[in-house]
């Protein structure tokens, strides 16, 4: 509990500085699910769905690989934010952002990696993902502040958090869960896919998501630097 309180009251504390950082990947996000939502594919035939997919396709492509782009920025620069802010470093959001940018490629390795071990455990009653995630979600650390490659970055990510394992994974669970709990209830409240549910499904996104990343770089923190 005074680890998750503790990530709260940081984020909160640092609340304009984290919202500059992810607003960029926020709006695009946003531009993106309203760009899919603009298509009634349900109510058109099958010729008509895939006429309306071809008219979009530039602009989801463009949005797509634009998001792509900076949530795997994010990823690495949110640590070199924490990193800053918890050692009164003057550094803005966006040069942590272009931090994250200059390791785009190993970031982005890392992240494809991650995603497909806790798919594979989200695809095993959930749980086991939560676990994955909580386990490896630590490689943007070490391949910010060590030089460590992709693969090596998640192994010692898997190392480092044995020894916290059952907390993290509650933990992990609870920011996630109320993550998927808003969009879940969300989506069934309104279903329209209105503006509105869009923006504060991917907000409530990063609200959860900031928090979660800063616990893996205040583990990360007591377990390098005690």
């Amino acid at each position: 509990m005074q680890q998750f309180l503790s990530s709260i009251n940081f984020c909160l504390s640092n609340f304009g500085y984290l919202f500059i950082l992810c607003i960029p990947i926020i709006t695009l996000e946003v531009a993106l699910a309203s760009l899919i939502g603009s298509i009634d594919i349900q109510a058109s035939s099958d010729s008509a769905a895939l006429e309306a997919l071809s008219e979009i396709s530039f602009q989801f492509s463009i949005l797509l690989i634009a998001s792509l782009i900076l949530s795997v920025a994010l990823s690495g620069g949110c640590m070199v934010a924490f990193h800053a802010l918890s050692n009164e470093n003057s550094i803005t959001p966006y040069q942590a952002l272009f931090a994250g940018l200059k390791k785009f490629f190993p970031l982005l390795w890392a992240n494809i990696m991650h995603s497909i071990a806790y798919g594979l455990g989200f695809l095993l009653l959930i749980l086991p993902g939560f676990y994955l995630y909580g386990r490896l979600g630590l490689f943007p650390l070490f391949i910010m502040f060590e030089e460590k490659g992709p693969m090596d970055s998640l192994g010692e990510s898997w190392s480092l958090t044995e020894e916290f394992a059952t907390k993290l994974f509650f933990l992990t669970t609870t920011f996630m869960g109320i993550q998927l709990f808003f969009g879940f209830a969300g989506g069934t409240i309104i279903t329209d896919g209105s503006l509105w549910y869009l923006i504060l499904t991917t907000l409530i996104k990063y609200a959860t998501l900031m928090p979660l990343f800063y616990l893996f770089f205040s583990l990360y923190k007591s377990v390098k630097q005690p």
